[in-house]
């Protein structure tokens, strides 16, 4: 009863002292909501939803498109000549490089359709995972999380309470896993909420709520295109689920991080260092990257350096893309978000046994 009732105080206090900043995250949804209705009549002429497209007709679209595009291919090669064939086109291949993909992207599609297996990119509901919990949105949700984590052992302690704190039946495990639970379960109904609001919006922009069940693709290598042999299979409510938690657990890093920062400064340092680390370390990293990429011409030399910063905290965003279905657009895939959960579970657990052994030496004065 006595952890439980140090939950419920933790929620007053960030609701007494940080309503203004729930207020303002509902007032940008609404903001946003609006702006996009309001394009949405402006550019379509109508104010209802648009019909909705199923899936699979999107798909045979794209099969007889390339289709028409092989053809034009071919027959670009007769008026050529032979020779041609291995001549530049597009993005650098050759014509017959142009032909094979096309025709791959066909066979791609069609192994979709005939074991209904839908792109990720097809529901509402899985649309809104990939775009809610991985893009820009979790980007904002992560940095005001972290900052509101970053005060709540060193906020206390700049109040002059921490010590008061201490000084009731309770130990310092149970105040600092107090804290740490309200948090997370404070920015989960949040995260929760902003999904239901960004899928009812997805779904009025698709015309449909789409189905709840079914069975989506998801890249294994984010560089190719979802195909029989670079795919795995999940049910719809599966994904969902593994996207919600991914996203949790890139916000329970950053607040271990936060609290780890908190157990060691006062109020003003611990947000200042919070946000700089959060706002700063992609910089860094990227100028770091720049560097090496430069010094060694290889792009991939760097790529260590997403975990060695901390950069990795929304792993949805290395599923896939909200948009497109093809190299050119496509995310890392899911042997990347295996590595980046792992990366968080490590970081995270780090965080944590630190912020707990710097607590129990720290004397807290009165």
């Amino acid at each position: 009863m006595l952890f439980i009732s140090l939950i419920r105080n933790e929620f007053e206090k960030t609701w007494r002292s940080r309503w203004i900043v729930f207020a303002v995250m509902a007032g940008i949804l609404v903001l946003i909501a609006g702006g996009l209705y309001t394009y949405y009549v402006i550019s379509q002429h109508r104010w209802t939803p648009p019909p909705a497209v199923a899936w699979q007709t999107t798909l045979r679209e794209e099969i007889t498109a390339n289709q028409s595009s092989i053809a034009q291919l071919e027959k670009f090669k007769q008026q050529q000549g032979s020779g041609s064939s291995g001549g530049p086109f597009g993005r650098g291949f050759g014509v017959d490089e142009q032909i094979a993909r096309n025709q791959q992207s066909i066979l791609d599609d069609q192994y979709l359709l005939d074991h209904d297996i839908a792109p990720l990119q097809s529901f509402p509901l899985t649309l809104t995972a990939l775009f809610a919990l991985g893009g820009i949105v979790m980007f904002l949700l992560i940095r005001i999380f972290g900052w509101l984590a970053s005060e709540q052992i060193a906020g206390e302690r700049s109040d002059r309470t921490i010590a008061i704190l201490l000084s009731r039946p309770m130990s310092r495990d149970q105040l600092l896993l107090a804290k740490a639970v309200a948090s997370f379960l404070i920015s989960l109904v949040v995260v929760v909420v902003t999904f239901l609001i960004l899928f009812a919006m997805v779904s009025f922009i698709e015309g449909s709520v789409g189905p709840v069940t079914g069975q989506v693709a998801i890249a294994i290598d984010g560089n190719k295109p979802v195909g029989a042999s670079n795919l795995v299979v999940m049910s719809i409510p599966e994904f969902v689920l593994m996207c919600l938690g991914a996203a949790m657990l890139g916000v329970l890093c950053v607040q271990a991080m936060s609290l780890l920062i908190s157990v060691v400064t006062g109020r003003w340092a611990a947000i200042g260092i919070t946000l700089a680390v959060l706002f700063g370390a992609p910089l860094v990293s990227a100028i770091v990257s720049a560097t090496i990429t430069l010094i060694s011409g290889n792009p991939n030399n760097a790529h260590f350096l997403n975990y060695l910063f901390v950069n990795v905290l929304a792993p949805v965003s290395a599923i896939a893309p909200v948009f497109g279905n093809g190299p050119a657009s496509a995310g890392t895939g899911m042997n990347a978000f295996g590595v980046q959960i792992a990366t968080l579970a490590a970081w995270t657990l780090g965080f944590f046994t630190a912020a707990w052994l710097l607590f129990h030496r720290k004397q807290e004065a009165g």
